[in-house]
């Protein structure tokens, strides 16, 4: 063996060394496959175990459903009250969070992980307020089912025929210390429920009768097993590899999953996502633009955004592609990056449009790679409404078929002069000029109208016999279909490149966005300028130096926000540091923008914790704006900016250039916020 596998793994060393960071609390899930299999039972169990040890245990939410041996092990604990919160009129009850970010215990019970949180809470999933203890060094034990983990989401809704809403990724079951598998046999369970300590009498039957029949908890337990062992393949893996174990250690594999704005794209993420990590795969999401299109629109975009929000969730590299042939970029993409594996969706077509019109997927299965293709069936499922206002069919322009119209008509007088110089059988291809031109200016649709008129005039004026649709000379009509076939072609050519220059323009767009935004910023006289202006920093010295930086911030506020406005037309606004910490409102694209102390809070978190917040995000998304950080070099927070815009909705080309602008912000700002 050479020396150089005999080290330990960077990476898995790293890896290893967080696990023993004191700082952050270790994760404790107690992993059932099915309602009333014990989970809580088994948490309260072990709760009291490191009480007797000395511990300090906690309840911070933990739900009986009045069972009378669970609620007598919580009794003995003590419990967090809970805290109340006005919705639609009602009190309803949640755990409350900062109550036990105060007590600060060394371990917390968070029962039930998967629970969504009522509105106007912190944190929209309580494995988000999790999140936040494990942050703080607290421990937490919490419980949940298989079924409620997104990858398995499309398998257990095949399986029991009930689609969870309640989920959660699973990078969050990734990062748990431990995890420990609550199994009892189906039989044990079936009594229980009869016995009605998982449900009442009534409820018992019905779930008996559907969700709770002996395949469906087969199948279940088999997916928590699976779930398991492959968390524990991985860490087992990752250890050998941080002690420079040596093993029979495969080739790293990397996967690509492709996707399009489908319902059914959602699917493919969750199934890429447990091939990925059943292989150990570095994993890609891949959206492929078509050329000359900023974005989708409607319900199609809900669709892409949906996805790719998920994708980013569970850990993928998002990537967007362009082009208009859809398997030729995910087979570049695969060359370029080393892919070893594609994940994509299998088309749900009739075999005889598939025939004529072959889909991404036919040109992948013949593709020549050294790849492993995964062709995954989309589940059917119940169709939405679109609850979009149907588009307005645009009105018929007629203008551009007369002026095809005027150009045929020129085309023949000229040609019906040509026709005593040229051979007639010629003059059929001076009409591709007007067919060119209509292409050109107009489009597809007036362009083949613009051919087969020309086709139809050349044949009444210049073939034998003359003044009627008839043709006896092969070689007349010969020339015709050459000219249908040339005009169709030139057609298409001419759309391609309108398109690509189109797709070329966006781009340049971006890029001179980007570099006018520098120049503006370059405009602003760099603090070391002013300051040896300044022959001593005497009072009024700083008097001028603390007007000088008001001036320049605000400048520098309002360029921020008018390169962000060019990117996507919303109201936003910019907040900087004070001396004292706080955060400042800058500058407003709307005089009339108002900001209430609610959206403050949320646009403090975001300076306090450098993350993404409010509406469209994971976390206080309940507010109408959401807010980015302004980080400098150092990945100090400089500020925040917030915009009245759904994080989610921003596709990924929108997302890197806000980052882009954020990024040149904190270069210019960074020593004037910090003065």
């Amino acid at each position: 063996m050479e020396e150089k596998d005999l080290r330990p793994d960077p990476d898995a060393l790293l890896k290893e060394i967080e696990k023993d960071d004191v700082k952050k609390g270790r994760l404790k899930i107690f992993l059932g496959y099915a309602p009333g299999v014990g989970k809580t039972y088994a948490m309260l169990n072990e709760a009291h175990v490191l009480k007797k040890r000395g511990v300090d245990v906690v309840a911070g939410i933990v739900e009986t459903h009045k069972r009378a041996d669970t609620d007598a092990l919580l009794a003995g604990l003590e419990v967090i009250p809970r805290k109340s919160i006005e919705y639609k009129g009602l009190l309803v009850s949640e755990m409350d969070l900062d109550a036990i970010l105060t007590r600060h215990p060394a371990v917390v019970l968070v029962d039930e992980l998967a629970h969504t949180n009522i509105e106007g809470s912190r944190h929209p999933k309580r494995y988000q307020d999790i999140e936040e203890l494990l942050e703080h060094g607290i421990d937490v034990h919490t419980t949940v089912n298989i079924q409620h983990f997104e990858s398995m989401n499309d398998a257990v809704a095949k399986i029991t025929g009930v689609r969870m809403q309640e989920t959660l990724p699973d990078t969050f079951f990734d990062r748990t210390d431990e995890v420990q598998v609550v199994d009892i046999p189906w039989e044990e369970l079936f009594q229980r429920l009869k016995e009605g300590k998982v449900y009442f009498p009534a409820q018992a039957q019905r779930a008996i009768d559907n969700f709770f029949q002996r395949g469906n908890l087969f199948a279940l337990r088999e997916l928590m097993l699976t779930l398991v062992a492959r968390k524990m393949d991985s860490e087992l893996i990752n250890y050998m590899r941080a002690k420079a174990i040596a093993g029979p250690w495969p080739a790293t594999e990397k996967l690509v999953v492709c996707i399009a704005d489908s319902p059914y794209a959602k699917q493919l993420i969750r199934k890429a996502y447990a091939i990925a990590k059943n292989v150990h795969a570095e994993w890609y999401a891949v959206y492929v633009l078509p050329t000359g299109l900023t974005e989708p629109s409607g319900r199609a975009k809900i669709y892409l955004t949906d996805a790719l929000n998920l994708a980013e969730e569970l850990g993928a590299k998002i990537m967007t592609l362009s082009g208009d042939d859809v398997a030729e970029e995910i087979i570049r993409f695969a060359t370029e990056n080393n892919i070893t594996r594609i994940v994509i969706g299998k088309p749900l077509r009739p075999a005889i449009v598939e025939f004529f019109k072959r889909s991404p997927t036919s040109r992948l299965l013949r593709a020549a790679g050294d790849f492993e293709l995964h062709l995954i069936t989309p589940t059917i499922e119940e169709k939405k409404e679109d609850i979009l206002p149907p588009p307005r069919r645009a009105a018929f322009n007629v203008s551009p078929y007369l002026k095809a119209l005027g150009m045929i008509v020129m085309i023949t007088m000229i040609n019906l002069i040509l026709q005593r110089i040229v051979d007639p059988s010629s003059l059929v291809y001076i009409y591709l000029i007007a067919t060119s031109v209509s292409a050109l200016l107009f489009g597809m649709w007036p362009s083949i109208f613009t051919s087969i008129v020309s086709l139809l005039i050349y044949d009444f004026l210049f073939t034998i016999p003359r003044y009627n649709f008839t043709m006896k000379d092969p070689k007349e009509i010969i020339n015709v279909l050459v000219f249908l076939f040339t005009a169709i072609i030139i057609g298409q050519l001419v759309k391609i490149v309108k398109k690509q220059n189109i797709a070329l323009q966006l781009r340049l767009e971006r890029v001179v966005l980007i570099e006018e935004m520098s120049k503006e910023f370059l405009t602003l006289p760099p603090l070391e300028q002013l300051v040896e202006g300044l022959a001593a920093f005497s009072q009024e010295t700083m008097n001028t130096l603390a007007f000088l930086r008001t001036t320049i911030i605000n400048d520098i506020s309002n360029i921020t926000i008018k390169y962000i406005q060019k990117v996507i037309n919303v109201p936003c606004f910019v907040l900087f540091k004070e001396k004292k910490g706080d955060l400042q409102l800058w500058a407003k694209s709307n005089p009339d923008l108002e900001i209430n102390q609610n959206d403050l809070a949320v646009a403090k978190w975001t300076f306090a914790h450098g993350e993404i917040a409010g509406a469209g995000t994971e976390t206080l998304p309940s507010i109408p704006y959401c807010f980015l950080p302004i980080k400098s070099q150092d990945e100090e927070i400089l500020g925040v900016v917030g915009m009245q815009y759904e994080f989610k909705n921003l596709l990924p080309e929108q997302r890197r250039i806000l980052g882009t602008i954020s990024n040149l912000t904190s270069l210019v700002a960074a020593r004037w916020v910090k003065i």
